[in-house]
């Protein structure tokens, strides 16, 4: 093709054809410049295919973290109802025996109150494409800035639940329940023990000493330890539910992202 060209300019000069020649290159030049734009266009075309894979790519792995984020925060729910159920019957059953007795059935439900959950996942994908620079391959912009502002959001209630957990229920809680009750005697409940089973290597050891109720019931029926382990209860009560409200607000606008990111998929 270049000899063509060349063959073709060299004759025009020749036969002193110039006004021909001068059109000719011209020509010849839009011709090389309509090849390099469309070699541009060719280019773009398949750069912008490769991001919008990758797009892809980063949205269907979105999602299945999102999905395990419902089911990490469904599984604390799980703990949550477990407490919050225990808590009402321990209420109950202090109001009907007019104190801490006939605890046999009682002791599991109040050992369960010294259990928190904490909940390690976390966007693993949107925390990579943050720190690369990456979320700008996410073309509808709403999505981009609800998936940022979400991940900011879950880091600052994943850091309320580790300090509510820590400073509300393992320095105060934990403590006054361990030292009048009978974990050691009747361990936790059977839901309880279930979770443990489901979602951890959890191994416990009971012991035979079946005087040790009898110490338990004296303690929790002192008058000033019975008002104590009662606001205890009560307050682990309202830990629970506010706890459970925050995850059910995860849950949610989790879900709203997931729907977000489906319709991006189909429109491709």
């Amino acid at each position: 093709m270049i000899k063509l060209f060349r063959h073709i300019r060299r004759s025009l000069i020749q036969e002193n054809k110039m006004s021909k020649y001068f059109k000719y290159a011209i020509g010849e030049i839009l011709l090389v410049v309509i090849g390099i734009l469309i070699a541009l266009q060719i280019n773009n075309w398949n750069e912008n295919r490769k991001e919008v894979k990758q797009e892809q790519i980063y949205l269907n792995n979105l999602k299945d973290d999102l999905i395990g984020i419902i089911e990490a925060y469904n599984t604390a729910n799980e703990v949550e109802d477990i407490i919050l159920k225990q808590s009402n019957d321990i209420i109950e059953h202090y109001d009907l025996n007019n104190g801490f007795y006939n605890m046999d059935s009682i002791f599991p439900k109040l050992n369960d109150l010294t259990v928190r959950w904490g909940v390690t996942a976390s966007p693993t994908t949107l925390v990579e494409m943050i720190n690369s620079g990456q979320t700008k391959l996410i073309r509808n912009a709403n999505l981009r800035q609800e998936l940022v502002a979400f991940n900011e959001q879950l880091q600052l209630w994943s850091t309320n639940t580790i300090n509510n957990n820590t400073n509300l229920v393992d320095n105060m809680i934990v403590p006054e329940i361990i030292k009048l009750g009978t974990l050691s005697l009747n361990g936790y409940s059977g839901e309880m023990e279930a979770i443990f089973n489901n979602y951890s290597y959890a191994k416990f050891i009971h012991s035979n000493d079946t005087s040790l109720s009898t110490i338990s019931v004296e303690q929790l029926n002192n008058p000033e330890q019975k008002l104590n382990i009662i606001n205890l209860i009560n307050y682990r009560h309202t830990i629970a539910s506010l706890q459970k409200g925050v995850n059910n607000g995860i849950i949610n606008r989790v879900n709203e992202l997931l729907k977000s990111i489906e319709i991006e998929l189909n429109n491709d």
